[in-house]
């Protein structure tokens, strides 16, 4: 008989049909090996790790079975214009992993950045008006709306959490929860702050300048309150940064004239986007002791910087010469007490940034930090601040889910 016209062939074809299906259902259902891990849009799964990663910026082999969360992010249109320049801007592929001991979780953080900005309200000296001015965090416009200069800030992401299951609609709204718009100027136009007094939220902040990738390695460890009109303060510890900025008399002017001009600066330093603690007690980095009409800083050693020859301490272009002096300097130490209880690695690629992120399952501060001992899921929210002061790329309604 004919094969083809067999029982034989139709119980074969049957089989081969069936263990299709069952192999198709199987992908969908997500059940994959380790060198297939989950890509998901809405839920970051924190997996057992025997072999915990190492905090070092590198995506290394204790990683690959972490599945991952990959989505985009988006800043979101508000009102009071507090966004303008940045509105609409699109990060367009985030990566998150999670992975867990018995002690710690840990977190992989990747995203795509095309500039690596470290450079926070730098100074620089104007020629034509003889002074010293910082650059600012948001963008310059005309009278005609138009960009006249970008902004001169650093990279930034953020993590929000709901302490103690405190915030109500946490589940639906994560960070929007706490988001308030359309607040009078005075008051800063938009702000984040709870909306009950017995309600807080546990936020992770890197800072990329601020000790995310000098000083200690650690994210800011802050949180959000009830306070109006800003509910965001730090946990109990120690600030990381002083700004670099002081007020002078113009030496020799009457009546007498005061300006705003660099605390300290390092005369032979180039491209330097932070002053160390260190550097001043070592002397390295110099004080400005007096300025003149025309711009000259002296200098603790008795030195003198005059801005006006060449142009080391001006605008270039859309840039600014090698020798700009940074906006702040680091206490080297970081963040202490509860504040500094995240540590971090980070690395610039290239084309965006890699993240590590390490912090104990419950931390000694049950009042103001999340506590992920007991495993349970927890939503969060997440952000990108991208060479940005304020305006965040957002992703609300994200789910941590422990694999046990």
């Amino acid at each position: 008989m004919n094969f083809f016209r067999s029982k034989l062939f139709w119980v074969s074809t049957m089989i081969v049909f069936l263990v299709g299906i069952i192999v198709s259902c199987t992908k969908n259902d997500t059940i994959l090996g380790p060198s297939e891990p989950t890509i998901s849009e809405t839920d970051l799964v924190s997996i057992f790790a025997t072999t915990p990663p190492t905090i070092d910026g590198t995506v290394d082999a204790s990683w690959d079975n972490s599945p991952k969360l990959q989505f985009s992010t988006s800043v979101p249109e508000v009102t009071g214009d507090i966004f303008r320049g940045y509105t609409g801007n699109i990060i367009p592929s985030v990566t998150l992993r999670s992975a867990y001991d018995a002690a710690n979780i840990y977190f992989l953080a990747e995203w795509v950045d095309p500039t690596k900005s470290l450079l926070r309200q730098p100074w620089y000296f104007d020629p034509a008006a003889k002074k010293w001015a910082q650059e600012i965090g948001t963008f310059s416009f005309s009278a005609t709306g138009a960009v006249t200069r970008l902004p001169f800030y650093e990279d930034k992401i953020a993590f929000l959490w709901n302490v103690n299951n405190s915030v109500s609609g946490w589940a639906t709204g994560t960070c929007y929860r706490s988001c308030h718009t359309g607040l009078p100027a005075a008051d800063g136009s938009g702000r984040h702050f709870t909306n009950f007094g017995t309600e807080k939220i546990d936020m992770w902040h890197w800072k990329s300048v601020r000790g995310g990738v000098n000083a200690a390695n650690q994210l800011d460890d802050q949180l959000q309150n009830n306070s109006y009109p800003n509910g965001r303060t730090g946990d109990p510890g120690n600030e990381i940064y002083t700004n670099n900025t002081q007020n002078l008399v113009v030496t020799g002017s009457s009546p007498a004239v005061t300006v705003a001009v660099p605390l300290y600066l390092i005369p032979a330093k180039t491209n330097y986007g932070w002053i160390l603690l260190s550097e001043i007690t070592a002397t390295t980095a110099k004080k400005v002791t007096a300025v003149d009409a025309n711009g000259v800083l002296t200098l603790s050693d008795a030195t003198t910087i005059d801005p006006s020859v060449g142009t080391d301490f001006q605008r270039v272009g859309a840039g600014l010469g090698a020798k700009s002096i940074p906006g702040l300097y680091l206490n080297d130490v970081g963040y202490t007490s509860s504040r500094g209880d995240i540590i971090c690695k980070a690395n610039y690629t290239g084309t965006g940034w890699v993240l590590e992120i390490k912090r104990a399952l419950k931390t000694a501060d049950n009042v103001n930090d999340i506590d992920f001992s007991s495993l349970a899921d927890q939503y969060f929210g997440f952000a990108i601040f991208e060479n940005a002061q304020i305006a965040h790329s957002i992703k609300t309604g994200l789910l941590l889910k422990f694999k046990k």
